[in-house]
């Protein structure tokens, strides 16, 4: 029984040594590797702080860095506060061909710094990379807080871009890209951000036009920095990231010019003259505005022969254009005309082209592949008419005008009459005819005549009066037959078709039994 009661406490012992020699190291390493993890995690962490810290201090301009573009380049490099120093690990410049370093090793910027570039940099895109791994890409003459790429820790930014190389300029367009591997696509510049790796990318335009320049790029090449491609040369290639990446894609302007000649049609510009039973319409308007391109040309009913690059071009002719016409008609005894009577307005309808050698790619766009023929078909849309108004004022048989301080003979303004029972017509100052233009086939209801009232000194028939007061004598309506229509004051309201042109004049008499001065 002394031994089995020894026994047990050993064991005890022995149990307490084991858990001391086992499970204690083995917490140890357990705590030890999340402390492990959490430090990784906290690097992470820092790092992308670090990433975002120079982005924010860029975009409040601290730095500032510049792109001077000038025949001698520079990137200017200016602190507003206390200097946050800007690790710059590369500059890259385009050549025309591929991105060219431009540092020999890494530079930290702490002060009011110029970095100086080669001359072939003028007027072309650089880009700067950062100790953080920011990628800055700078159009000519930009600051660098305009584009900037920063994003998430573990993954490595891509940037897409696109120009076209006209001569030495580089211009900036955008592109249908596919990239990484979703299969959507998104127009140029794009960022996207990637774990190292090899991804597909596509490019989905073999050409793109801009109209602005009225130049059409091909696709020639993709250009590579920070990365690999399994291609340049291909609209669909590989790309292997393992940096900070950017991809540019490059076309080339198509400089090669055909002679095109743009004409408008079916629309009557000057000299153009149409006789239909005794009624003639002689055209005023000589030239049609058209753009071409986004500049603004006036054709006349010849056109205009243009030297147009390969590829598309922007054609605008307006939606729809008035020609004004002067209307006259001679039939018998009856003589008839007003200048402007008549405004057609013609609608557009489509581009037509008279040769294989240019194709209608759009309601406005073409593709010139050779020389021919452009036509802007009109066909017609709406006809208005010419409604001339004017007054008409006299003294009754047997009063003399002697002297007044106003005219109150002849076309007097501010006589109206009243139309629809909704707007008025008449000229409203002196010896002015009024003139509106309605749509073909409206009716005109004369509802009601005004009177008018007028003051001043007047002496008639040697008594002076100061004030005169009108009295509706008719309304004429005189068109193409020949024959006025005579409304009287009983007559109203009455009506008239719109059909063609017409004068109207309003007849008063003045009534002068007023007040004597």
């Amino acid at each position: 029984m002394m031994r089995r009661g020894i026994s047990v406490p050993i064991f005890m012992v022995l149990m307490f040594i084991l858990l001391v020699a086992v499970l204690v190291p083995a917490y140890l390493f357990m705590s030890s590797t999340q402390i492990y993890s959490n430090q990784g995690s906290q690097q992470a962490t820092g790092y992308l702080e670090g990433q975002n810290q120079e982005v924010n201090q860029v975009f409040r301009g601290n730095p500032n860095v510049y792109y001077n573009s000038s025949r001698s380049p520079f990137l200017q490099v200016l602190f507003t506060s206390i200097p946050y120093p800007l690790n710059v690990t590369q500059i890259y410049f385009y050549n025309g061909t591929t991105w060219s370093p431009v540092l020999k090793s890494s530079l930290v910027v702490a002060g009011n710094t110029f970095i100086p570039l080669p001359s072939k940099a003028f007027n072309r895109p650089v880009i700067m990379v950062s100790g953080e791994g920011n990628i800055y890409f700078l159009n000519p003459n930009t600051s660098i807080n305009t584009v900037n790429i920063v994003g998430p820790a573990g993954k490595l930014p891509v940037y897409i871009a696109s120009f076209v190389e006209n001569g030495s300029n580089l211009i900036p367009v955008s592109v249908q890209v596919i990239f990484p591997t979703t299969g959507s696509s998104a127009f140029t510049p794009q960022v996207y951000f990637v774990t190292p790796g090899t991804y597909p990318l596509t490019d989905k335009s073999q050409t793109v036009f801009l109209p602005q320049y009225g130049i059409t790029g091909v696709f020639q090449n993709w250009s590579i920095v920070g990365g690999t491609l399994s291609s340049t040369n291909q609209l669909s290639t590989s790309v292997t990231v393992f940096s900070p990446t950017v991809i540019v894609a490059i076309y080339k302007a198509q400089l090669n010019k055909y002679l095109v000649k743009i004409s408008p049609f079916n629309i009557p510009l000057a000299p153009n003259t149409t006789t239909l039973k005794g009624n003639s319409l002689t055209s005023l308007n000589y030239t049609i505005p058209v753009k071409i391109d986004n500049k603004t040309f006036y054709l006349n009913k010849t056109g205009i022969k243009l030297n147009l690059t390969y590829g598309y071009h922007l054609i605008q002719f307006p939606s729809y254009y008035n020609i004004s016409f002067n209307y006259s008609y001679n039939h018998g005894r009856s003589h008839f005309f007003m200048y402007a009577g008549e405004i057609n307005c013609y609608q557009f309808t489509s581009l037509i082209s008279s040769s294989n050698n240019i194709s209608i790619k759009g309601p406005d766009i073409i593709f010139v592949n050779g020389t021919g023929q452009v036509y802007g078909n009109y066909t017609l849309s709406e006809v208005y008419y010419a409604v001339l108004t004017n007054n008409s004022f006299s003294l009754p048989s047997g009063a003399q005008l002697n002297s007044n301080s106003t005219q109150v003979l002849g076309d007097v303004g501010g006589q109206l009459i009243q139309v629809n029972n909704t707007f008025v017509i008449g000229p409203v100052n002196n010896n002015q005819v009024q003139r509106l233009y309605f749509k073909n086939g409206t009716v005109l209801e004369f509802t009601y005549d005004y009177l008018l009232g007028i003051s001043g000194s007047f002496v008639i028939n040697n008594v002076q009066y100061s004030q005169l007061l009108s009295y509706p004598q008719n309304v004429t309506a005189e068109n193409y037959t020949g024959v006025p229509i005579t409304i009287y004051p009983n007559y109203l309201p009455y009506q008239i078709t719109i059909i063609s042109p017409y004068y109207i004049t309003n007849f008063q008499q003045w009534i002068y039994g007023g007040e004597a001065l």
